[in-house]
């Protein structure tokens, strides 16, 4: 929680504009050894079917999504120095770069964008960029999901999509961002 309130202060006194964090490698992940898991979220997710590894990933996940909403909170109480809420003029992007990291699948990525109704995002729903291209994972075959890595199960479901407005939105004038093929609409 440091670090975000570190974020909102720099935000709440516009020493910055943009900020990265991430709480570990993406290809490993940190153990919280506070609620007992010792391993890496790398580790965990190559569970193999394993009950107490999917336990302890749902764990970490459910740990940082947690932190993830203290820093919204964070964001949505703070006024910046217009005396607007930082949540209405900052764009929170939450994720991954695995959706199932036990065969590295990344077809289905969970994002979480929050924020930015200032800058002239609608939030308040749902969007299922691969509705009816992508009928999930199993833990039968794992192996199977190897053929949606690096690609998105719908075409138009490109995560570049989604930094392309953010990009926009920060005054970015481009009309591309790496294989982006549109951009989402999200006003």
């Amino acid at each position: 929680r440091t670090m975000y309130d570190l974020i909102v202060l720099a935000f709440q006194t516009d020493a910055t504009r943009v900020a990265t964090f991430s709480s570990g490698m993406e290809g490993q992940g940190i153990p919280i050894p506070e609620l007992g898991i010792t391993q890496t979220r790398h580790a965990l997710s190559h569970h193999n079917g394993d009950p107490g590894h999917m336990e302890k990933l749902t764990q970490s996940d459910t740990f940082a999504v947690e932190q993830y909403s203290y820093f919204i909170s964070r964001l949505a109480e703070t006024k910046d120095l217009n005396g607007k809420p930082l949540l209405d003029t900052t764009m929170a992007l939450f994720g991954s770069g695995m959706a199932y990291g036990h065969s590295h699948g990344n077809a289905n990525l969970p994002l979480v964008l929050a924020g930015g109704t200032g800058l002239g995002l609608k939030h308040g729903s749902h969007l299922d960029l691969n509705q009816n291209h992508f009928d999930g994972y199993t833990l039968d075959n794992p192996g199977s999901h190897y053929r949606l890595c690096s690609r998105p199960a719908n075409a138009e479901a490109h995560m570049s999509n989604l930094l392309l407005l953010m990009a926009q939105k920060m005054g970015v004038e481009t009309g591309k961002f790496g294989d982006s093929n549109r951009v989402l609409d999200l006003a």
